[in-house]
Parts: structure tokens; C-alpha cells; sequence
């Protein structure tokens, strides 16, 4: 059995020491040193050692302090005090583990860098436990690990893009869900394993990722452009677009701002000439969530990757010519681009998927149907794929999912005929596109492919929405 040193001191100490003593699992030597009288507490224990002298005193405590103690713990809520108490112990071993209770906050920096000291920072612990109890706040593990917001838990709402979705179809990069309750239940998860609402899910990982996914977990339904970002982009170069395709840009991004859940609608405006459609612009500035950004100096599209950071953006639109000649460009903002075709936007009632691979539909579908519930139009998935009525866990997720949005999802089969043949005379859809690798590159080879997403193409006189293949 180990023996540890315990130096209670304060109005502090009372509590700490009746809590070790109650704590019948203790199969250790403790030996305390502690201003509180040892009569104040019920202490039946052999374990247990106790001295009442002045812990700052070197003398007194060396004295005490002679055997070899696997852990020292200073308690006490006087800084000075504390320091002093420090001091004694690391002169008596350099390398006995201390923990060191910090009501201060700021360490000494000669303290900080003992590799064998680890501080308990009181502020700290309780600013995170009132935090928990304000509404969608991640409750980060304070006791365990490292203590550094690397395990967290957090409760999937009602309305959460991670309802109904399979383990095998969310990335889990820098981050794993290692624990689901449900019901008082545990489930230990596994790939096939559905996340249901209410669900509360213990995530591991890096602490700066599992922020993001937190934001991700609570954000519910009618959010779209969110969990990219808060504003519209919409990128007008007047030099390179002519006047038809800025004022389709122009038409299509007023009526996106009407219907989807976006804080702002920015245009960002680079070689501009005078004309009808720069007034247009300008004059909608009375609207409080529209504005523009007219840019006299770049000649490029330069800026486009700093503005998307800087102005929380989530969703970006550009024109049809404009989205092929810089599609290396769009993909690397890792957001959805929204390439306009011929029909205008509110002319469009029907949305469509071609299903290749279930995990990419799957990973994608919270946001395909947020964005068709909101702008109210139908939505059709089109397979050419022989086994497509055996994927049971697929067909789960939709029928989960769609009662979720209020959408009903037609489900079309083809065992023969290309489905984007079929509909490749239209030019009145939103075809949505998982925008992967291939769809950034030049592809002269995706006519020939069994991958339905690569042959995008053929619906390209459509408006067509590139989701982030990895979201």
C-alpha cells in the first residue's frame, strides 16, 4: 500500500478531510497534517495519521517526513501558505508527485515548469461547473485524462443532423464516440449502431475538434447554411461574368436570402462597372442583413479564401462558367458552393441525389433535407445499383430521417438505364453533389465511370449545390 501526505489548512480543509474519511475504498497510508483538530472527525482508522503543527516550519515537517511518500497533497487555501508548504516538500524530495490546490489562479513560473507538480486550479473547476448548467454547453470531464476538455459529453437533440445516422457513415478524424446511454442504457457502439434522438454521446478526442462537433451535435433542422456558417457569399466579378449571369446571380441570391436560415446575404464585388445591376446592389443596403463589399484594387479572386473565414460564411454562390474555371479553388474553401443553372432558383421544385455511395448520402443527408424543407421543394433519390432494396440500413436512415423534416423521399431504382440520362433533358433541378476529389480535378474519363457523381456534368444546365464530401 502507498503512503501519502495530505497538508490540509483552512476553512477548506474541514470539508476535504471529512469527505477522505468517509471514503471507505481508501486502502492506503495517510499521513495528515492539518490545523483542524483530528476530535472534529469520526476517524476510527488505522490508515490514518494525524498532526496538528505548522506545515511551513522545514524543521517540523522533515520530521514528519522521513519515509518515502508516494504522493504529496497541499490543501490549503492561503497562497503564501501554500507556496511555503511547496517549497519544504520539494526540498525534502525532488521528485515525489505534488498536487498543489490553486485558489490564485496564476502559478509562479519556477512552479510551473516541476514536471512533478500538477495544479488543481479551484477557479477554474467551478466556472466550468456553472457552465454546465447554461442551456447546449459542452460538460467537459474535469477529474479524468488530462483534464483538458478531451472527454466530453454531450445530449443529441430532437432536430440534430446526427439523428438517425449510422457510426459508419460519420467521420470520426481527431475524434471517436466511445459511449452511448439511452434510457439509462449503455450501448457500447459499433458501426451499424444508430444514433437516436435524446441519445447522450461520450466523445473523446482533440479538444479543439470536439468544440466543432459539439456545434455540429446541437445544431437542429431549418439551420442550413449552418454548421458551415451564419452568411450567404456571393461572388460577382464583373469583369469575367457578363450582365445576364450577374443579374441571375443577383436574382437567385435575393431569393435564397428570403428562404434559408442565414444571418447575412454579402456580395463581394471585385472590377466593377457602372450599370444597372451594381445600383441593384447598392440599393438594397437599406436591408439590414444584405450588404456588399465592392472591391476597386484586386483584379482576382484572391481574396475569396480570407473573406469566407473572416465574414462566417456557409454557403457560397457563383455562376455556372465562373464555377468550372476556379472549381480547385471552391473546393479547398471546404464549404457548399451553389452553382446557379438556367431556371431560376424559385422555379425549382424538385431536388435530386444519385445514391454511389451510402456513407457519402448517409454523411450528407441532414443537410440535403434542411436545405429542401427550406426552400419547400420535393426530393428524389436515384439509384442504379442492383442491391439497392438489401441495404436495409440506408433505407432506415431515410425513412428516419424524412419523418424528421416533414419530407418525403421517393426512392427511384434503376437497374439498366443511367438515371442522370434520365433526367439530363431537364434543367429545372437541384442536383446536389458530394464535391470529393474527382469533382475538383478535370475528369475526362467520368463518362465512362460506374460513379454516378462523377458524371455531374450532365446535369450541369441545372442549379447544382456541392456539398464538402466530408462534413
Amino acid at each position: 500500500m502507498e503512503k501519502i501526505l495530505v497538508v490540509a489548512q483552512g476553512n477548506l480543509a474541514v470539508g476535504f478531510l471529512k469527505r477522505l474519511f468517509e471514503n471507505r475504498s481508501n486502502q492506503h497510508y495517510y499521513t495528515i497534517i492539518s490545523n483542524v483538530k483530528e476530535s472534529d472527525f469520526n476517524n476510527n482508522s488505522d490508515y490514518f495519521k494525524f498532526y496538528n503543527f505548522d506545515p511551513t516550519s522545514f524543521s517540523k515537517i522533515s520530521a514528519i517526513v522521513k519515509d518515502n511518500f508516494s504522493q504529496f497533497i497541499i490543501f490549503a487555501d492561503d497562497k503564501k501558505e501554500s507556496l511555503e508548504i511547496y517549497k519544504n516538500l520539494r526540498n525534502i524530495s525532488k521528485k515525489t508527485e505534488i498536487i498543489l490546490l490553486s485558489l490564485w489562479g496564476v502559478v509562479e513560473q519556477d512552479i510551473k515548469n516541476d514536471k512533478y507538480t500538477k495544479f488543481i486550479d479551484a477557479k477554474d473547476i467551478l466556472s466550468s461547473i456553472f457552465i454546465r448548467h447554461l442551456p447546449n454547453m459542452p460538460i467537459l470531464a474535469d477529474n479524468i485524462g488530462l483534464g483538458e476538455g478531451e472527454i466530453m459529453e454531450v445530449k443529441v437533440p430532437v432536430g440534430s443532423s446526427y439523428m438517425y445516422r449510422h457510426l459508419s457513415s460519420i467521420q470520426q478524424r481527431k475524434w471517436r464516440i466511445a459511449l452511448i446511454y439511452r434510457q439509462n442504457d449503455i450501448i457500447l457502439p459499433k458501426n451499424n449502431t444508430m444514433i437516436l434522438p435524446n441519445d447522450t454521446l461520450i466523445i473523446v478526442g482533440d479538444p479543439n475538434v470536439l468544440r466543432n462537433v459539439f456545434r455540429s451535435i446541437k445544431l437542429e433542422k431549418g439551420q442550413f447554411p449552418n454548421p458551415f456558417g451564419n452568411n450567404i457569399y456571393t461572388f460577382i466579378d464583373m469583369k469575367a461574368m457578363n450582365e445576364k449571369e450577374i443579374k441571375k446571380l443577383i436574382d437567385n441570391s435575393l431569393y435564397l436570402n428570403s428562404k434559408l436560415s442565414n444571418r447575412r446575404l454579402i456580395f463581394k464585388i471585385i472590377n466593377p462597372t457602372l450599370g444597372d445591376n451594381l445600383n441593384r446592389i447598392v440599393s438594397k443596403i437599406s436591408d439590414k442583413n444584405i450588404s456588399y463589399n465592392i472591391d476597386y484594387y484586386t483584379r482576382d479572386n484572391s481574396h475569396i479564401v480570407g473573406d469566407v473565414v473572416n465574414f462566417d460564411i456557409g454557403l457560397v454562390i457563383t455562376s455556372n462558367n465562373y464555377f468550372f474555371k476556379f472549381k480547385k479553388l471552391f473546393h479547398s474553401l471546404a464549404l457548399p458552393i451553389l452553382k446557379i443553372g438556367n431556371s431560376a432558383i424559385n422555379n425549382i421544385k424538385q431536388g435530386v441525389i444519385f445514391g454511389d455511395s451510402k456513407m457519402d448520402i448517409e454523411n450528407q443527408s441532414a443537410v440535403i433535407l434542411d436545405c429542401c424543407s427550406q426552400l419547400d421543394i420535393s426530393i428524389e433519390l436515384h439509384y442504379f445499383d442492383d442491391n439497392v432494396n438489401e441495404d436495409d440500413t440506408l433505407a432506415e436512415h431515410f425513412d428516419s430521417i424524412s419523418a424528421l423534416f416533414n419530407k418525403n423521399i421517393e426512392i427511384k431504382k434503376y437497374e439498366e438505364k443511367n438515371p442522370i440520362l434520365h433526367l439530363s433533358e431537364q434543367d429545372d433541378l437541384l442536383h446536389f453533389v458530394s464535391f470529393d476529389e474527382y469533382v475538383s480535378r478535370s475528369d475526362s474519363l467520368s463518362l465512362f465511370s460506374n460513379t454516378l457523381n462523377r458524371q455531374y456534368k450532365m446535369l450541369k444546365d441545372n442549379s447544382q449545390l456541392f456539398i464538402p464530401a466530408v462534413l
